[in-house]
């Protein structure tokens, strides 16, 4: 039994809210690979969709509060946005900001 798209919607919505990454960040280049395996990843897994691509603008300094893109085009040809945010050293989170 499949979600109805208005719960799968808000399910997703917390799901992606809360997603923060951690690791061992040496340079802003990091961030912008972590983002891209994690979206093409489990993002991809969470939202039941294949991308075909996805690329992240490397964040400008890894400063808490820096802001970074990402977009991600499905097999079908959606686009998606994400604005992504540094929260602490070493983590981000992950926020859709446009999906088809």
């Amino acid at each position: 039994m499949q979600p109805s798209p208005r719960r799968a919607s808000a399910l997703l919505g917390l799901f992606v809210a809360s997603i923060m990454l951690a690791g061992c960040f040496t340079s802003t280049a990091d961030f912008k690979s972590d983002a891209e395996a994690f979206i093409a990843g489990k993002v991809a897994a969470e939202l039941d969709v294949v991308f075909e691509s996805v690329n992240c603008e490397a964040p400008l300094d890894q400063a808490v509060g820096t802001n970074f893109a990402c977009t991600a085009i499905s097999e079908d040809g959606g686009l998606y946005e994400f604005d992504n945010v540094i929260d602490e050293p070493g983590k981000f989170t992950v926020n859709i900001s446009r999906r088809p």
